[in-house]
């Protein structure tokens, strides 16, 4: 525990020293002034379903993969591979560090373009599952890679990837195409954030599913990271 909090404490001095915070509130300002001007419209649930899952995806994919390269380039990995750091911790604090970010603008999108008239227990949940679950894909993708260009357009294909979901949740596909992506059980839950109709059922199967998914991409992101990072 001392050293995940000794690794968070760096990761936020990492993300501050990279502009993160800076960039993620402009693009909140923006999507607040956009969100203002449309809420006079009514009925912009799924709107915001789209533009606030965004936030948390790029910043536990983008970000995450900014991180390593910088680390990496840095030669702080260098040093930190001959420390007796837990690799479960280097993860768990980079995904915990870009959480609390995205959290503080995912809540300032919402209650700016929809009020307090939400569900906060499914937002929360929605925001720090998708951030870990896209922070976890992140680590796998910037694993073995150097250069930062070659990783942004790894980084975007995967992204557009993710996110054909959408096409399911507005109706253009039928949704069922997209039940076995590790997205869409995160995009049912913030769903849920501005449902009342839900049933127990469907609450179980979106939350069972993401949590699942956030167990296997951590996995997946231990492996990579031990074989391409800390080698």
């Amino acid at each position: 525990m001392k050293q995940l909090a000794h690794l968070l404490k760096f990761d936020f001095l990492l993300i501050n020293k990279n502009k993160i915070i800076t960039i993620s509130l402009v693009v909140t300002a923006i999507y607040v002034g956009v969100f203002k001007a449309l809420a006079a419209m009514g009925n912009i649930e799924k709107f915001l379903v789209l533009v606030i899952f965004n936030d948390p995806a790029l910043l536990g994919f983008l970000f995450v993969g900014v991180m390593v390269l910088f680390e990496k380039n840095e030669n702080t990995l260098q040093a930190l591979s001959v420390t007796p750091i837990k690799i479960s911790n280097y993860i768990l604090s980079k995904s915990i560090s870009l959480t609390v970010v995205s959290l503080v603008c995912c809540f300032a999108m919402v209650i700016a373009g929809y009020g307090m008239n939400f569900n906060f227990i499914h937002f929360t949940a929605g925001t720090i599952l998708t951030t870990f679950i896209f922070s976890m894909l992140g680590f796998v993708a910037v694993a073995g890679q150097s250069n930062f260009n070659k990783y942004i357009l790894r980084a975007l294909g995967i992204i557009l990837f993710l996110t054909l979901p959408f096409l399911g949740y507005f109706d253009i596909v039928p949704r069922i195409w997209f039940i076995l992506f590790p997205t869409q059980p995160a995009i049912d839950i913030y769903n849920l954030a501005f449902s009342s109709t839900a049933g127990s059922s469907e609450i179980l199967i979106a939350y069972s599913l993401c949590i699942l998914w956030a167990i296997v991409t951590f996995y997946w992101a231990k492996r990579a990271i031990t074989k391409n990072v800390f080698k």
